[in-house]
């Protein structure tokens, strides 16, 4: 889905339809295509290659944060992983040691990164943004100045080029990532941050945008909602917007974390706990105590004449995405929507 580079303060449109509308028109259907590339650290530590991808994974992945943007008032957003692959120059990443902590620094990372892919006339049209996947911790910095973040994908920035730019630390087991993902594509769809300045939201509603990892609610707030529909309005009549097709998908369908795991007999309460061997395999459902609609706490395997079953009372795993929690939600980040 390559497209012409356009900058993003064309022309303001006029808007015809009314935010109160629940039908979304077709031009208010943004459809990216996303490729992944990821580093040596997270593949030595994922446990879901099959056929020698990682491309289930990721679709599952992707899927997560696509439900995110669900309950957008306005917009429809639509996410499809096309393909993905280890990435081949790994010399162009950087990183930081503090203590005994190795992280990715995401800031220079992020610009060699764009140099590689912003302007590549080998990727498929089908892709808009590229995200690097990678298995360390990432290094990010918000500015003590201004609040402005640093180390993510470039606000505004979708078709730019021949696709933009992001990265995720993921565990490459529980879709971690997903949160932000779902943050930087926002954020590359001129969503604003919660930092309480310039007229943006207070953090302390603790939305998406309202912290540089992510804030605890899994939506967005009124005004980071409000800066995507009127970054939307300023751009979508360009014919040639990267959005307006649709990529195909390295498989035949969408997935979810929930539908992923039940298909390989997984549970969260034995793939929280930190790395696994490359043989590890789920063994299947385990007992846990509902906590809500989308936590639970885990159990010990099972009661015997002997011995009753005990259950953490203290940090409840969340259901994995994608599980329904009642009237037609579905659990997004341990929460009900």
């Amino acid at each position: 889905m390559k497209a012409a580079c356009f900058a993003v303060f064309l022309t303001t449109c006029l808007w015809g339809v009314s935010a109160g509308e629940t039908h979304r028109e077709e031009e208010d259907i943004i459809r990216l295509g996303l490729y992944v590339v990821y580093d040596d650290k997270f593949a030595k530590q994922a446990i879901f290659e099959e056929n020698g991808t990682f491309n289930a994974y990721f679709t599952a992945l992707t899927g997560a944060a696509e439900a995110y943007f669900k309950n957008h008032n306005h917009l429809t957003i639509s996410l499809t992983l096309v393909n993905s692959s280890k990435l081949e120059d790994q010399s162009k990443l950087k990183y930081v040691t503090e203590g005994q902590e190795t992280y990715l620094n995401a800031s220079p990372t992020l610009w060699e990164l764009e140099g590689i892919f912003t302007w590549n006339e080998n990727l498929s049209r089908d892709v808009d943004v590229v995200f690097l996947v990678t298995g360390n911790k990432l290094k990010t910095r918000v500015s003590d100045m201004t609040g402005e973040w640093y180390g993510l994908a470039a606000p505004g920035s979708i078709c730019y080029g021949n696709a933009s730019v992001g990265i995720i630390y993921d565990d490459g087991i529980t879709f971690n990532g997903a949160h932000l993902m779902a943050v930087q594509v926002a954020l590359l769809l001129g969503a604003k941050k919660d930092n309480g300045r310039w007229g943006e939201c207070d953090l302390s509603e603790e939305y998406l945008m309202s912290s540089i990892n992510g804030g605890p609610h899994p939506i967005m707030s009124e005004c980071s909602e409000s800066s995507m529909w009127t970054f939307h309005g300023r751009v979508q009549r360009n014919k040639d917007l990267c959005w307006k097709d649709t990529p195909h998908g390295a498989l035949e369908k969408k997935d979810s974390p929930v539908n992923f795991y039940g298909e390989r007999k997984c549970d969260m309460c034995e793939l929280r706990d930190g790395p696994k061997s490359k043989d590890f395999k789920c063994t299947g459902r385990k007992p846990k105590n509902l906590h809500g609609s989308c936590k639970a706490f885990c159990c010990s395997s099972g009661a015997t004449r002997y011995r009753r079953r005990t259950c953490e009372d203290a940090n409840p795993v969340n259901l994995p995405d994608g599980t329904p929690c009642g009237g037609g939600k579905k659990c997004v980040h341990g929460e009900c929507f």
